[in-house]
């Protein structure tokens, strides 16, 4: 019985040392495209055309393709947007409704009901959410937020500023515009 003990414990000594020999080799990997991808971000522009080979759905926009506005997001491109831009949505009831709507759902949050920079949502870093009609704040247009032009608001909805996010994917075109005819109105508002 010793014997035997001492021999069963002698091969497991030698299968435990053969197991720590040093030897790091994994072996063959089968499908090494699962374990090395490329990593690309959710919503970046990547040069691998081959993993974007799919239908858009009907609706939709290319990034950077809108037909009606071709400005980047540099502050050159926001001058010239707001310089240049007029909002091709017609203002009418509907589409003032339709903007004040689409306001309570993406926007409200943090810029309020009226527009104030009252919203329910604070930022740490930037806590003073602007006030549409705010006559002293001046902003990168170089003018307060109440002459912001159409043209900056669509820009900034579009690509965001500072705490607040870019939009347009979460948006259509047509439904910027007519945030922007909403905002418009609350520029007009007195939050006093």
């Amino acid at each position: 019985m010793n014997k035997r003990c001492l021999i069963i414990g002698v091969f497991a000594v030698i299968i435990f040392m053969a197991s720590c020999t040093g030897d790091s080799n994994p072996g063959y990997e089968y499908m090494p495209n699962m374990y090395r991808s490329p990593s690309l971000e959710t919503y970046g522009v990547n040069n691998i055309n081959t993993m974007n080979a799919r239908i858009p759905v009907d609706g939709t926009i290319a990034r950077g393709h809108l037909s009606t506005f071709n400005y980047n997001s540099s502050l050159d491109g926001y001058l010239s947007a707001g310089n240049k831009i007029i909002n091709p949505v017609e203002k009418t009831e509907d589409n003032l409704a339709d903007g004040r709507e689409l306001f309570g759902m993406f926007c409200k949050h943090c810029h309020g009901i009226k527009g104030a920079g009252d919203g329910t949502i604070k930022h740490a870093i930037y806590s003073a959410v602007p006030a549409y009609n705010d006559n002293e704040m001046i902003r990168r247009s170089g003018t307060t937020m109440k002459n912001l032009k159409e043209g900056h608001i669509f820009h900034t909805i579009t690509f965001g500023l500072n705490a607040m996010g870019p939009h347009a994917t979460q948006l259509s075109h047509e439904e910027r515009w007519k945030i922007v005819l909403y905002v418009q109105e609350l520029q007009k508002f007195d939050n006093k």
